[in-house]
């Protein structure tokens, strides 16, 4: 199983796994206890080559859960927990799921038709002894995760335990992990970034460290009473402990800092907070990062999304997929050996997205005389107003900058005379009003006059993931939806 590559890190059994509340696993004890759940999800029918639904918060239990499930041989399917029961259902009916696992509620399970699985109650031990390590295939299907779905509806990337492998090998390159390592879990874990600690994790021998909750009260107390050395936030999570002035342990290493697009001003303040941080890129396709800007190059390359990680490789192609030069836009294309197999049950995308070991992101980018890599634009978030392109990220950036706003969302709206015309959604700080006419000047002298927004909307939150990416598809049906009552 995933555990025989372990040996080479020559793990004691002394050695931490996971740390969870009140409870501390060595490793000798993770490996029983996933025996134990393993005998348990096999007698109540889960068989080799099922898919499994995973519907759960990050804890102990779902840890478990996906060993046990690679220990008998099926697949976890991993969803968000923020889906409706109706969202839940039909994912699980797409996926091919006879089987629930989950711990949340879920309405009137006597409606559904998939079976329900609970996690068994204490340290469930029968039948270990009927249970021998399994020998994994490296091109096996590990996990079904879902794409974050910021824009459109989510689809399931298939990732092989090869590309687990490969991507956390090719993250050491940044990680640099040694004995002793502590990993803080702080990503929702049926998200790719969340799910590669753990692996990261497990592969590397780290002690993992499951926040109670993400709240980010519960990651600062973790970041104190645990001293994690490593871990992964996005930026809404940084600027909030920055924001609480909550700073690194002593024993703190790095923070990997991912989801979107990142301000280069929050990375500046972060640094100079003490924060060891490396941007990164990367897509739930790529098995999560395959580029990164490390703290000393960010002195240099401050708007970069950084160099590709051996060895993966960056590529800008044209429309047709054809090679662009240095410094062309285009998009973005990642090869590697942690790129995906595809999408499940849609050969379509995956033929469209997928050729061999190379992924087209859909993202415009280009890349500099050395290699550092620099996004430009989402191409589904790409507006094209009176024949010029506009990078909303851009605008955005300006729009923050104004002392009044707190928030802020870039798209664009179907217009007759122009295509399409520049918008934006803005919350501002409490008790304050702001105008189309006040935004206009404050970005006339820092905007050409094509990309400056047109229309604007007042909004007391924007529509965002998880991993606070904001919902621009939502965003706009809102807006669309609050114009037509």
């Amino acid at each position: 199983m995933f555990f025989g590559y372990l040996s080479k890190n020559k793990i004691s059994p002394q050695s931490i796994s996971v740390i969870y509340k009140n409870e501390t696993l060595s490793y000798p004890e993770l490996k029983n206890r996933i025996n134990g759940y393993a005998a348990y999800y096999k007698s109540t029918g889960i068989k080799p080559g099922d898919n499994a639904a995973v519907l759960s918060e990050n804890s102990l239990d779902f840890v478990i859960t996906i060993f046990s499930l690679w220990q008998i041989g099926a697949v976890p399917v991993l969803l968000n927990t923020r889906l409706l029961p109706k969202e839940i259902f039909e994912l699980t009916d797409f996926t091919g799921c006879n089987n629930l696992i989950s711990n949340l509620p879920l309405g009137n399970e006597t409606d559904v038709k998939i079976k329900i699985v609970r996690f068994p109650q204490g340290k469930f031990s029968y039948g270990v002894e009927d249970l021998h390590e399994r020998e994994i295939k490296l091109e096996e299907t590990a996990v079904i995760i879902f794409t974050s779905g910021s824009t459109g509806k989510p689809k399931g990337v298939m990732i092989s335990f090869k590309n687990l492998i490969e991507s956390a090998s090719a993250g050491d390159a940044i990680f640099k992990h040694t004995a002793g390592e502590r990993w803080l879990a702080a990503l929702p874990f049926y998200h790719v970034g969340g799910f590669s600690i753990i692996t990261r994790s497990i592969l590397y021998g780290a002690a993992l460290i499951i926040p109670e909750s993400l709240n980010i009260e519960d990651i600062a107390e973790e970041l104190n009473k645990n001293r994690p050395t490593l871990t992964s936030f996005v930026s809404t999570q940084l600027k909030r402990l920055i924001e609480l002035g909550i700073k690194p342990n002593a024993e703190f290493k790095h923070v990997l800092l991912g989801g979107g697009f990142l301000d280069a001003d929050l990375v500046d303040e972060a640094i100079g907070k003490g924060w060891n941080v490396s941007k990164s890129y990367g897509a739930t396709e790529t098995c999560s990062l395959v580029t990164a800007l490390t703290r000393e190059e960010f002195r240099e390359k401050k708007e970069s999304a950084g160099k590709a990680l051996y060895p993966n490789q960056i590529l800008i192609v044209d429309d047709l997929h054809g090679p662009l030069g240095v410094n062309s836009t285009g998009e973005v294309a990642v090869k590697g050996r942690s790129v995906a197999g595809g999408y499940i049950n849609n050969p379509v995308e995956t033929a469209r997205k997928f050729n061999g070991d190379v992924y087209y992101t859909g993202d415009f980018g280009r890349l500099d005389e050395h290699g550092y890599l620099f996004i430009e634009a989402r191409r589904n978030d790409l507006i094209i107003t009176g024949g010029e392109n506009v990078n909303p990220y851009e605008v955005e950036v300006e729009i923050l900058k104004h002392p009044l706003i707190k928030d802020a969302a870039v798209f664009g709206l179907k217009d007759e005379e122009w295509g399409h015309i520049v918008a934006a959604g803005v919350v501002p700080f409490s008790d304050k009003e702001i105008s189309l006419a006040d935004l206009k000047a404050f970005l006339r002298d820092k905007l050409s006059g094509y990309k400056i927004p047109k229309k604007l909307f007042i909004l007391s939150e924007l529509p965002k993931t998880e991993l606070g990416k904001v919902q621009k598809e939502k965003l706009k049906s809102l807006i669309l939806n609050k114009q037509a009552d």
